[in-house]
């Protein structure tokens, strides 16, 4: 058969009928409107919700923050005392977070096997599990139960600044830089005294 003859039976019609144009012209508009509802979204609903890591990290900083803070209006309170410093601003640097030891209630397991081949060797198999479940107690908190501390551990710190306005006497100096580093056990390099602007 010719190819002509078979090209024949096949052919475009003239002008599709009005309701695909309507589906086809409705699939572009509701792709577009979707697209621009995407892009026109705030921020605050297009970031994908936190992980529970990811608010534990932020529980962290917030508490060193807090602690940094605590730091710094005790030694200000007590930097303030020394004779001739006169008024005293103070900042602290943390390098570590607070580090907890969680209580668990631990359950060991241990099974031996023995076994025998046919020279008359034996061989014992010992096989541990251990399995561990954290403590949790309830509190008055929305989230109803906490992990129990054992043991938590203070933040390292890093480093002391100390403005006073007394400064630029080093009698003072010296004396606010071995008061910081008696208080919390600092090596000299730690801690900087510096004159407060006038």
């Amino acid at each position: 058969m010719p190819q002509e003859d078979r090209l024949k039976g096949w052919r475009l019609p003239g002008k599709p009928p009005w309701y695909l144009w309507a589906a086809v012209g409705l699939l572009v508009l509701g792709s577009i409107f979707l697209s621009l509802g995407h892009m026109l979204e705030p921020k605050s609903r297009s970031q994908a919700p936190r992980s529970p890591d990811q608010g534990e990290g932020q529980n962290q900083e917030s508490e060193l923050f807090t602690f940094a803070r605590a730091l710094e209006t005790e030694l200000q309170t007590i930097l303030e005392q020394v004779e001739g410093a006169g008024k005293v601003k103070v900042s602290v640097s943390l390098s570590s977070t607070p580090l907890k030891q969680y209580a668990t209630n631990t359950r060991a397991t241990r099974r031996s096997t023995e076994e025998k081949d046919k020279s008359g060797v034996s061989r014992v198999t010992t096989e541990t599990n251990e399995d561990g479940q954290l403590v949790l107690a309830r509190t008055s908190t929305v989230q109803g139960e906490e992990p129990v501390v054992v043991r938590e551990s203070k933040p390292q710190i890093q480093g002391v600044i100390v403005v006073a306005e007394g400064g630029n006497d080093p009698l003072v100096r010296s004396r606010l830089t071995e008061a910081v580093q008696t208080l919390w056990g600092l090596a000299p390099h730690q801690v900087q005294v510096l004159p407060m602007r006038k």
